[in-house]
């Protein structure tokens, strides 16, 4: 750019060569000129530019003299040699020597006052390049009028308005040792002025040694003083900072940034090592330890004083120990990992678990409507305890803690209910409308839409009841969950062949299969066939086929069709091969997802009714089975071989804690095979061994199957975000700590869904001038129930009264534009 200086010297120059010089020396040792040396020589009326190299004097002289024709201005990036040492010197004699002073022309270049002479003077190393002042121009602000190292400080850090938040978190980024940013401070004189700042901004007395570690010591000790409730040792409060807002604002937002995590986590790390704080942290109490946001490794503490609680049997305050789980559960700090989730899951079903008792009834049928309304949850825990258990990394800590749950679950809860289950069960009590053999009677022969039922083999009646709550949040979906209960033994041989359309069923004991009208009924071949057989329109396929399907194949294969059955096996096939609990906790997880999504493929592609059923159920205990488990019916004379969980034989036994029924009960018919079974979760001694996933045999867990009768549209959904409000309020920032009131304008429900908005602060140019807090607008109930206040801790800096100010609420992953309120400043501060 031409400036009013860079005019001058063209002009001077310009008198000097209409002044007959031939030659014009320049010598610039600087090099201020060099970046706009080519921009003035072409303003030059009557001379050519010649750029002298220092080590190539010689040649110049005598390029110079090759053409003397034309007047030359001689530009020399260099020092002025010594007299006996320059080739040039009886030339300069007759030639005229030019100086210039770049400072003026930076000063106008950077568009500065002319008060700021002195300033661009001072800092000439920095603003020699040119590279240097457009950085400079492009980061100045007029804030920085008063204190224009910022400017400097600024550019070299490419920080918009110098946000002392957003500088801090780049410079820590960049190392605590070799860090580019402090070299290039030191470099060009801004390193003092630097550390100031950072002293004024949070009360950090710069006059001892300073550096980044000293100085993020001491921000994590002073907000780690503000959370606990107890005062720090004394060599910790030496540390504590003057300015705690401040404080605060940084470390929330160091904390809870994306682009800067891995280096919150690392300086929190290192602080937590280097200042030794589980020594220091570790007497405290539970409820305070919760209270610690900002160092991951609190929450070793915390779990280590919760597996305290863990006594035998029981668990001391276990109101509290919930509590805690659940408030540690639900942090939002993104500093807060998935690292120890698991193990407060774990530890929370464990604590469920171990306070749960199954209820005295006088029969089997007051069993089954407990289970129906709740007790189902008793296996859902478990299990959940389990899929918990099996994510942790190091279960050394807590593996005493799963041996009681697996004893207490197994010898107490499963030993309960199974026994109180057989000691008034009886199969042929079984009401008609609740067999299984009655499913295609009762729930699809007149149904008159199409219809598809899923069946999925050993999804128990508790996984489906996961099932309907998770589908329960789409809102194009309305359910019932119904059920029946499967003959014996409770295998996939019956249960899956009995829910075919049929007139008779017969059981084939060679074969060892039931018997559909006489047909065979084992593959999903033969169950086209008897599906077809009914109406041509029928169908049974795989549902993994369906699910790996386009939307156009899906809609060819059911045009035209009725009632359409698709068999699934993954829970019972993994059971069955078991290694590791991990394999059937996961299976149940992936049986869950892969029904769901096939219900939505489905579902958008105009099925209107779909039904979740399955074959039978099953009994899972970690507890080791001892030979005391087992039932040995070797003293007994029959045909067949036993089961794990059940014996068919057309003989007679008598062993006590065995009882039996009739495959005629199960099939409706008059069949005499007999079928045994445990009345306790007992082991039959079998072939294949003993094992922790079994089915077969008479208990609630085995026999009580899911009905759950979706109906679905294809309607968009009218579920919407929660939504809050702000309560009332004067619109005035009047204290560093802003008190708000936000209201859930609805419950949580299935066109209600959970939502998390950030709420924070900013001046007119959008600059937070605040911590951002985070809302969980999640809540149910009454309208006091859902009233929620939080605290905003505003900057400690210098305001304009005059300007506005907005609170913004953003909703988390949403693309519309933020709610902002706008806020008058009413706050006089000292500016930190």
């Amino acid at each position: 750019m031409t400036t009013l200086t860079t005019d001058k010297i063209i002009s001077e120059l310009n008198n000097y060569f209409a002044d007959d010089y031939q030659y014009v020396f320049w010598y610039d040792d600087k090099q201020q000129f060099q970046d706009i040396i080519d921009q003035i020589a072409s303003k030059l009326t009557e001379a050519k530019l010649y750029k002298a190299q220092a080590d190539q004097q010689f040649k110049t002289k005598i390029n110079l003299l090759d053409d003397p024709q034309h007047k030359y201005l001689i530009y020399a990036p260099y020092k002025r040699p010594k007299i006996q040492e320059n080739y040039l010197t009886d030339m300069e004699h007759y030639s005229k020597l030019f100086t210039a002073d770049a400072t003026q022309i930076i000063l106008e270049e950077l568009n500065l006052p002319e008060n700021k002479l002195s300033f661009v003077k001072r800092y000439h190393a920095y603003f020699g390049a040119k590279t240097r002042r457009s950085d400079f121009t492009k980061y100045w602000s007029e804030d920085f009028e008063s204190n224009p190292e910022k400017g400097i400080i600024a550019a070299i850090t490419k920080t918009e308005k110098l946000d002392m938040n957003e500088l801090l978190m780049k410079i820590i980024a960049a190392g605590s040792s070799n860090n580019r940013y402090l070299f290039s401070f030191a470099k060009y004189n801004v390193l003092d002025p630097f550390w100031k700042l950072i002293g004024n901004y949070f009360g950090y007395d710069t006059e001892e040694n300073v550096s980044l570690l000293d100085l993020f010591n001491r921000l994590f000790v002073t907000y780690l003083a503000n959370e606990l409730s107890s005062k720090l040792p004394h060599k910790l409060q030496e540390l504590v900072l003057k300015n705690k807002d401040n404080v605060q604002i940084f470390i929330d937002r160091f904390a809870d940034s994306n682009k800067y995590q891995e280096y919150y986590d690392n300086e929190s790390t290192r602080v937590w090592i280097d200042l030794e704080l589980h020594d220091v942290l570790v007497q405290e109490a539970l409820s305070d330890l919760t209270q610690v946001t900002i160092f991951d490794e609190v929450n070793d503490l915390i779990l280590a004083k919760i597996r305290s609680k863990f006594v035998g049997n029981q668990v001391t305050d276990y109101e509290q120990v919930l509590e805690i789980i659940d408030q540690m559960l639900k942090r939002t700090r993104n500093n807060f990992t998935n690292r120890t989730e698991n193990e407060y899951k774990f530890l929370r079903y464990a604590a469920e678990l171990l306070n749960l008792r199954v209820p005295l009834v006088e029969n089997w049928q007051k069993e089954l409507s407990e289970y129906l309304d709740n007790e189902y949850q008793i296996d859902t825990i478990y299990r959940k305890c389990l899929l918990a258990y099996t994510r942790i990394a190091d279960t050394d800590e807590y593996a005493e803690i799963k041996k009681t749950v697996d004893l207490y679950y197994g010898n107490g809860l499963l030993n309960s209910s199974v026994k109180q289950w057989n000691e008034t069960f009886d199969l042929a009590q079984v009401p008609v409308e609740l067999r299984q053999e009655r499913f295609y009677h009762n729930y699809v022969k007149h149904v008159r839409e199409r219809v598809v039922v899923i069946f999925s083999d050993a999804l128990r009646f508790e996984v489906a009841k996961e099932l309907e709550e998770e589908l329960n949040s789409n809102d194009r979906l309305t359910m019932k969950m119904q059920y029946a209960l499967t003959g014996l033994p409770s295998v996939t041989y019956t249960g899956m062949n009995v829910m075919l359309p049929h007139d008779d069923l017969t059981w084939d004991a060679k074969a060892v299969k039931v018997r559909v009208d006489g047909k065979n009924a084992e593959t999903t071949l033969n169950r086209d066939k008897i599906l077809k057989a009914v109406d041509e329109s029928n169908s049974a396929a795989q549902l993994k086929d369906i699910l790996e399907m386009t939307s156009k194949e899906i809609k060819q294969f059911i045009t035209g069709k009725k009632v359409i059955y698709l068999y699934h096996n993954q829970i019972d096939a993994k059971g069955h091969e078991l290694k590791t609990t991990k394999e059937l906790v996961d299976a149940t997880e992936k049986a869950i997802a892969e029904i769901k999504a096939a219900i939505q493929s489905l579902r958008t592609n105009g099925v209107a009714h779909i039904i979740v059923t399955a074959d039978h159920g099953f009994i899972y205990q970690e507890r080791p089975i001892q030979d005391t488990d087992k039932i040995d019916l070797s003293d007994q004379s029959y045909e067949g071989n036993a089961h794990l969980r059940y014996l068919i034989t057309p003989d007679k036994i008598s062993v006590k804690g065995v009882k039996g029924t009739t495959m005629g009960v199960g099939l409706g018919n008059n069949d005499q095979t007999n079928v045994y079974y445990p009345t306790s979760p007992n082991e039959f001694v079998a072939k294949s061994g003993s094992k922790n996933y079994v089915h077969g045999g008479s208990s609630i867990q085995e026999m009580l199957i899911p009905v759950l009768d979706i109906k679905a549209t294809s309607r968009r959904s009218a579920a919407k975000p929660a939504e809050i409000k702000l309560a009332a309020t004067t619109f005035k920032i009047n204290n560093l700590k802003m008190n708000l009131l936000f209201n859930q304008t609805a419950p949580v429900s299935d066109v209600v869904l959970p939502t998390q908005y950030h709420v924070y602060f900013t001046d007119e140019d959008g600059k937070l001038i605040s911590n951002s807090v985070t809302i969980e607008a999640d809540r149910k109930g009454s309208a006091a129930d859902r009233t929620i206040a939080v605290t905003i801790t505003i900057q400690d800096a210098q305001y304009d009264i005059n300007k506005n100010y907005f609170l913004v609420v953003e909703r988390d992953g949403s693309d519309e534009d933020p709610q902002r309120f706008k806020y008058t400043m009413d706050l006089f501060t000292t500016g930190g």
